[in-house]
């Protein structure tokens, strides 16, 4: 009985599901690792990168100078009616709103927000303004049970045990916690920013926000993952530990096809399933490799999602012009060179505008102006480099056509916008844009822990100042030579020759031209009427007949008042008759934009 007992431990069936358990257990724990470790830390990356970005934004939204008055009435001792009395005044209240409009941009995200006062050692802190002070004072004042210790102003905070905090206000930057920390009060998972509030003059840390967020479904979803794996695990150590050995080519066809499903996951082809229609041990095993790679790629389908959610960030035609498949393929220093048409454009008097308007007000235009006026810019071939506030910069990497096509198209989009602004009591708004083509470097910037993509070239810098130019010409669009000899159909545009340029920052001068399709129709039929004339006026000009010029510029200017290129032209007119044309002169103006 025991050579028999002996005999199985040392005979080939034993080896078999001894080989084939270990190997079943190996695969499953490796795809499962794998599959779970790349959805943790994707889920994890996206988790820290918006707590960062909320505790950024929030810093520079606080208001600093109120700021200032509380953080002045700290002390190391200070009684229990003064306290009382800071917590009752506007400023704190103030502050306090402030912080709630924080949480408020992610409330379902956001637990906690404060503001804490550190020493420039970091070791000694104290409580300024909680978030949940004044609610968590008016649930006491009600017998009511707070639901957490409540943060007094002047209270301590033990900053020795929260080191990224400490680094924060040494390193004077935002900082977030690189893992979960767990809450042992309220039993939930936590991730901690803290961006230091920097005083404008001294550049000294006035104090430290600091922003807590939770995201119980991305745990829940990640200890449901852990749990299916060690499922799955069992699941393919108890069937292995059931395979009986079969000889012969059955035995080997089993074989080959689960090792072609292997190699195909090896490939990162989860879709791959076993044909095996046997009911034996290899058949069952089959069935276990089915339902973990169903498994599988549901995580695939999961990291999709989180993929797709980054292009909304970084442009697919960004990664393409880096030859690259996934934003986790690109890597610091990835550049390319190429010729575009750049295109920027800017709401006129925003600043002016935004000042009669709440921050929430500002966002809420802003990106009710952009959404009517991005997907134009997508239909046209192009894409959207980076939005500069208000401001827009797009790319296009085809003709010049859709470049000006767009801008065309947009100033129709914008037109729809004020009807709409008008029907609910706003004032319409105003764009200016400049296009212009020239080789261009887009690549990554920055350093490991934090890149960003750009473009890099003279050519952007000049179309953001042709830009800058609609405002000196009243122009809605303005092209540069290069623009204009590179549209394919230029006939089929209203296209006006402006000036000759020197911008500041420039060596060399521009000819732009004015694109007038887009404007009123009065104002379109008064363009064509005096654009024979104009011409006529601006050769006598450049040709250096500047009393024959203003024979003709003069009676335009009192036709055509509202017209501001007459009056540039018989103003420069009117200084080379009286000053003379310098040696060399090809009439070139240099203008001190920017």
């Amino acid at each position: 009985m025991n050579g028999k007992v002996r005999s199985y431990f040392t005979g080939f069936r034993f080896k078999v599901i001894l080989g084939f358990l270990c190997f079943n257990i190996i695969l499953s724990s490796i795809l499962s690792a794998a599959a779970y470790r790349v959805l943790y830390r994707s889920m994890f990356r996206e988790i820290q990168g918006r707590t960062k970005n909320i505790a950024e934004l929030g810093a520079r939204f606080i208001d600093k100078a109120v700021l200032k008055k509380l953080i002045e009435r700290l002390s190391q001792a200070l009684p229990e009616e003064d306290i009382n009395s800071v917590e009752q005044s506007g400023d704190y209240r103030l502050i306090s709103d402030q912080l709630n409009t924080i949480r408020n941009l992610e409330n379902k995200l956001i637990r906690y927000v404060y503001i804490i006062h550190s020493s420039e050692s970091g070791k000694y802190a104290q409580y300024v303004v909680d978030a949940d002070t004044l609610s968590d004072l008016q649930n006491v004042a009600d017998l009511k049970k707070a639901d957490r210790e409540v943060n007094r102003f002047n209270g301590n905070f033990d900053a020795s045990i929260y080191p990224v905090f400490l680094a924060a206000v040494k390193e004077k930057k935002c900082l977030v916690e690189k893992e979960f920390f767990y809450d042992t009060v309220f039993s939930i998972y936590s991730v901690s920013a803290y961006a230091p509030i920097l005083d404008e003059k001294s550049s000294s840390v006035l104090a430290v926000l600091g922003v807590d967020v939770i995201d119980r479904n991305v745990k829940n979803a990640l200890d449901e993952s852990r749990r299916l794996s060690l499922i799955i695990s069992v699941l393919a150590l108890m069937l292995s530990i059931l395979i009986s050995v079969i000889l012969g080519n059955i035995f080997a066809r089993g074989i080959l096809s689960l090792d072609q499903v292997v190699r195909r996951f090896s490939e990162k082809d989860f879709s791959a399933r076993a044909s095996i229609k046997s009911k034996d041990e290899i058949g069952r095993l089959g069935f276990s490799l089915n339902y973990m790679a169903e498994t599988i790629q549901n995580y695939a389908w999961k990291l999709e999602r989180l993929l797709a959610a980054y292009s909304r960030f970084v442009p697919k035609n960004f990664l393409y012009f880096l030859n690259k498949d996934s934003i986790t393929d690109v890597q610091l220093g990835d550049q390319t060179q190429q010729e575009m048409s750049i295109l920027f454009s800017d709401i006129r008097s925003f600043t002016a505008l935004s000042e009669t308007m709440t921050p929430k007000e500002n966002f809420n235009f802003i990106n009710s102006y952009l959404k009517r006026v991005g997907p134009i810019i997508r239909l046209r071939n192009g894409f959207i480099d980076k939005y500069i506030g208000d401001a827009i910069m797009a790319l296009f990497p085809g003709d010049a056509d859709d470049a000006l096509m767009a801008a065309i198209d947009m100033f129709e989009a914008v037109a729809e916008y004020n009807c709409h602004r008008s029907s609910v009591g706003y004032k319409p708004i105003k764009i200016g844009i400049g296009v212009h083509t020239g080789l261009l470097m887009l690549g990554t910037v920055g350093e490991e822990e934090r890149m960003d993509g750009t473009v890099i070239s003279d050519a952007v810098n000049l179309c953001s100042r042709i830009e800058d130019l609609t405002k000196l010409y009243k122009a809605s669009i303005i092209i540069s030579e290069e623009t204009r000899g590179r549209l394919k159909h230029p006939e089929k545009y209203k296209i006006r020759f402006l000036d000759r340029v020197q911008v500041k920052g420039k060596s060399r001068a521009v000819s732009i031209y004015e694109v007038y399709d887009a404007d009123p129709i009065d104002v379109l039929k008064r363009k064509d009427a005096s654009k024979k004339a104009i011409e006529d006026g601006l050769s006598l000009y450049f040709d250096r007949r500047f009393q024959e010029a203003l024979d003709v510029l003069v009676p335009l200017r009192e036709k055509y008042p509202e017209e501001i290129l007459f009056e540039l032209y018989i103003g420069r007119c009117e200084r080379h008759l009286k000053e003379g044309t310098p040696e060399g002169w090809d009439g070139t103006e240099t203008l001190g934009i920017r």
